[in-house]
């Protein structure tokens, strides 16, 4: 069997919202060194969020009834990796302190990397049904998709032309 991974369904966690405020700071670090060009917000997200965190290949598949993802972790153990779900959005997050090289004086330097994927989903899950766990080093999400009826009540009701 293998190991299981936090999820978290109550939305971003406190975590996640400071690791995009960690992205978006470094985002507009990027902006005005290079003397505030509009237009290059995307440029300059994608060039903090690479600075940051690792990358990592992610996979999406898509059933009748779920959604499957596959995000390749194998830096990391299930106890170093949280998922955080949202309607229409997967947050994985990963934090993984190893040994590096060894230091002239004869210790062993820590190496910190940390993992922050998060991916638009094309349809509405139901966060409160989902599984994920670590098989040989991929990390294995499952989630059930939200049932039409549920989904179409949490979209924003068009608002009325007054004539």
């Amino acid at each position: 069997m293998e190991p299981s991974v936090m999820i978290r369904s109550t939305g971003l966690s406190l975590e996640a919202r400071n690791l995009f405020d960690a992205i978006a700071r470094r985002a507009y670090q990027i902006f005005e060194s290079k003397g505030r060009p509009f237009g290059r917000d995307l440029e300059n997200w994608l060039q903090a969020e690479s600075e940051l965190f690792e990358r990592t290949p992610l996979r999406l598949t898509e059933s009748k009834d779920e959604l499957s993802v596959f995000a390749e972790v194998y830096n990391y153990e299930p106890k170093e990796l949280e998922v955080d779900l949202e309607p229409r959005r997967v947050t994985i997050i990963g934090k993984h302190q190893g040994e590096g090289a060894r230091k002239p004086d004869g210790g062993v330097s820590t190496q910190k990397s940390a993992l922050l994927l998060s991916l638009q989903l094309p349809v509405e899950i139901d966060p409160q049904h989902a599984t994920a766990r670590l098989k040989r080093g991929v990390l294995e999400l499952d989630i059930k998709k939200a049932p039409p009826n549920l989904a179409s009540t949490r979209r924003p009701a068009a608002k009325a032309n007054a004539a």
